[in-house]
């Protein structure tokens, strides 16, 4: 058992513990308040300033409706586009080809796309610089944020470009379509396009939700250079090292995604707040941060002329460390410093761990003990949070309709379940004290960090800084308390010292954790609460300190508990959909018309106030195979009147039998000119080969697990179908469904349509609100 405890805070006064309470309230304070984007500018700034209030108009006009490839509102954003780039006196063109995307497997990708491009000539003969953007959306939403907020950007930024000096390289504006399909745009561009072959930098910008700080989140490998550029040329620079550390694992892609495996680097930026927002009806010009599109703005205008000025050719240098202070300041050094920081760092624990010993101020089995009582705290803050998320999930059926994992309301859970792990921690430590001494507990939270910073920098360098910089100060707070600490004048300073020692860590820690939450969204709430735990951790000899004053030791634990209560009851009385906040359904019309039925389906666990009237009748669950052939799940059914619409087609052209593979040569057609046409094989075909229009599709490399259609989805089809040539084994019999897909509802006599509440919207779900024909053929 260990009794000893240090001396500082029974010798601490009443002030000093309050002062350093207050010290770390606002370095807290101040770390969340930085993660705002910069203000708005009007539209009567200077012409050569970005102007988020120019900016927002061009939006208001092309985020009116949802625009995904093959509908009407599309071709009206895209006629817009042209216009504003032909009245800015370039002269924009349309790339209309078919793009091609296999990389995401089955089912595969196509469709017809049209970017639109445009280039500003530059003085010199180098490599050009391309803003890109896309200007498509869901089928469930407007897109203001995802993407017209980017395409928006690039119109205002060329705007600005053209009211300034001439620049060196050539800018090249490109609008993407069918990202949103699946890069379709990007990768004919990348594939098909002459321009691309003289690409030396990419700026993407996206988004994925309504608001919060621009961050640059990805970029490409070999950055070195890059982020020493984008360190000078940024004025508001929000980015980590760790974001893409944490993006790279996630399985996402944007269209930079195709410009670096084409070995083009670039820079990504995306603002994540708001994911309630995200590819819904909610994403329109009216709910948008203008903020965030100023911000957007800001890294556009002012790294088109810093990399337009520069040559772009072959600056590759080693992978850098980065992140931003405040959002004023970027930090950033070489990864070949990882390795050894973290050695000095090991260094530094050992040898202040070694003197605590000799002191008598740490004993190995301290150490031990709280180590694994460290562990045993992060673990069970973690699994209560978890369980508690479940509960309130259960309590609030509602939030299981909100399929990002997010609510409404999801700060107030996010800030209670961070106080709610506070108070645990707290509780745990005062309880563990009665065994454990400060400064155990304290060194044994710091392994625990030692063992991050180590794993971080085999594994995941660019995370390396999170751990190691705040263990340093650490360190340097705890030798403090070591050599001076029993001193008189020593404990008086000491609070100071372990304030201004536990600044880095807010500071760095304390953004991680807003920027975390709001990407892994409060599904993963467990998770972020283990590095909340972490930072808590750091913290222990600061909160001893001020649980100590007076003797009160229960009062900043009670406070915490409280706190945690008060939220995570506001969220309970918050959790109702109202028509600011409306809950998302789904519904769709599938005719399956081998067997002259009609389904509605859901994926709803129970009809709400406006899809009860399509399940009022006998309800089953169960898949939906022959609408959604790729869908194992159960979907809510029910009967639906049989509309007299016609299903596509699928036509043999030509058939030719080599050995033992058969090609054929089909047309297929959708006679409702849907804009979306998906067509799958059954499971016992092996295909060998296939080609869209021309394009081959899909890896053959190796064979299809047992049981999976081959399929694909083909976006914007013309009104001439698609010419499918598709090679098989010969033996097979070639059997195949084909589904063509409309946005909207069917309307007619049989169907008489209930307008949707204001308290409802449809999901983000892409069959949301569509029209399913389906039908099969054997050739």
């Amino acid at each position: 058992m260990d009794q000893k405890s240090s001396a500082a805070p029974s010798r601490a006064g009443v002030l000093s513990p309050l002062l350093l309470f207050v010290c770390l309230a606002l370095a807290v304070l101040l770390a969340l308040s930085q993660q705002s984007p910069p203000k708005a500018v009007p539209a009567s700034a200077p012409a050569t300033e970005f102007s988020s209030g120019r900016a927002l108009k061009h939006l208001e006009a092309i985020a009116r409706a949802p625009h995904p490839p093959g509908s009407q509102k599309h071709a009206v954003a895209r006629d817009y586009l042209m216009g504003q780039l032909t009245e800015m006196g370039l002269s924009p063109e349309v790339q209309e080809t078919i793009g091609v995307n296999s990389s995401w497997g089955i089912p595969y990708r196509a469709g017809v796309v049209q970017n639109i491009m445009a280039r500003l000539k530059g003085t010199g003969g180098g490599k050009a610089l391309l803003l890109a953007a896309h200007y498509d959306s869901v089928p469930t939403g407007p897109g203001a944020s995802d993407d017209a907020a980017g395409v928006v950007t690039l119109l205002e930024t060329l705007r600005a470009l053209k009211t300034g000096v001439p620049l060196k390289n050539d800018i090249i504006f490109l609008f993407t379509d069918g990202e949103e399909a699946g890069l379709l745009g990007a990768n004919a561009f990348n594939s098909e396009h002459a321009w691309s072959r003289n690409v030396g930098l990419v700026l993407n910008f996206e988004a994925r939700g309504n608001h919060g700080p621009s961050i640059m989140f990805e970029t490409s490998d070999g950055n070195g250079w890059l982020i020493q550029q984008f360190a000078q040329a940024a004025p508001a620079p929000v980015a980590t090292s760790l974001a893409y550390e944490i993006y790279s694992r996630l399985p996402k892609d944007t269209d930079l995604s195709v410009f670096k495996s084409a070995g083009v680097p670039g820079f990504n930026f995306a603002y994540i707040n708001g994911l309630t927002h995200y590819h819904t009806m909610l994403d329109n010009a009216g709910n948008i941060d203008e903020r965030s599109l100023q911000h957007h703005g800001t890294y556009a205008l002012a790294l088109a002329r810093h990399f337009g000025n520069l040559d772009l050719e072959n600056r590759q240098a080693r992978n850098a460390v980065y992140f931003d202070l405040f959002g004023s300041t970027l930090i950033h050094y070489s990864q070949a410093w990882v390795i050894p920081c973290a050695i000095l760092v090991t260094i530094l624990f050992l040898a202040l761990i070694m003197t605590g010993i000799k002191r008598g101020r740490l004993s190995l089995k301290g150490i031990t003990l709280a180590f694994f009582a460290f562990l045993l705290s992060m673990l069970a803050a973690a699994l209560l949070v978890t369980i508690l998320w479940w509960l309130i999930g259960r309590l609030h059926s509602g939030y299981k309709q909100m399929l990002h994992g997010m609510t409404y309301n999801g700060g107030l859970y996010t800030f209670g379940f961070i106080f709610l792990t506070l108070a645990l921690a707290l509780a745990l430590f005062n309880l563990f004290r009665k065994r454990i001494s400060v400064e155990n507990l304290s060194a044994g939270a710091l392994l625990c960090w030692l063992l991050a910073m180590i794993a971080t920098g085999l594994l995941m360098p660019g995370a390396s800084y999170l751990f190691t910089w705040p263990l340093l100060f650490s360190l340097l707070g705890l030798g403090y308390s070591f050599f001076y600490g029993e001193r008189p004048s020593g404990a008086k300073w000491l609070p100071v010292v372990l304030a201004l020692t536990a600044i880095p860590a807010i500071v760095l820690v304390v953004p991680a954790i807003y920027h975390i939450s709001a990407a892994l969204s409060l599904s993963l709430a467990g998770a972020i609460m283990l590095l909340t735990m972490m930072l808590i951790g750091l913290l222990i000899p600061h909160l001893f300190i001020i649980m100590m004053m007076k003797g009160k030791r229960w009062l900043l634990p009670s406070a915490s508990l409280l706190a945690a209560l008060l939220l995570l009851l506001a969220g309970t009385l918050t959790a109702n959909f109202d028509k600011q906040h409306p809950g998302p359904d789904n519904v769709f019309y599938g005719l399956d018309a081998d067997k002259g039925k009609a389904t509605w389906a859901s994926l709803d666990a129970k009809p709400d106030q406006w899809t009860s009237q399509f399940f009022s009748g006998p309800v089953e669950r169960g898949p939906v195979t022959e609408f959604l052939p790729l869908f194992t799940i159960d979907f809510m059914k029910s009967q639906a009147p049989l509309m007299p619409l016609p299903a596509p087609e699928a036509t043999l052209l030509d058939e030719n039998k080599q050995g033992d593979k058969r090609a054929l040569r089909l047309r297929i057609t959708s006679q409702r000119q849907a804009p979306l046409i998906s067509f799958y094989l059954d499971p016992n075909v092996t295909v060998t080969g296939a080609r869209i229009d021309g394009k081959p599709i899909g890896d053959y490399s190796a064979p299809l697990d047992a049981g999976d259609s081959w399929g694909v989805l083909y976006f914007a089809p013309p009104p001439s179908g698609i010419e499918l040539t598709v090679e098989v084994k010969s033996e097979q019999p070639f059997k195949m469904r084909v589904i063509d897909f409309s946005y909207g509802l069917p309307q007619g006599q049989a169907i008489s349509l209930q307008a949707r509440p204001d308290n409802t919207t449809k999901s983000f779900l892409p069959f949301s609100e569509s029209t399913l024909v389906s039908k099969s053929f054997t050739f």
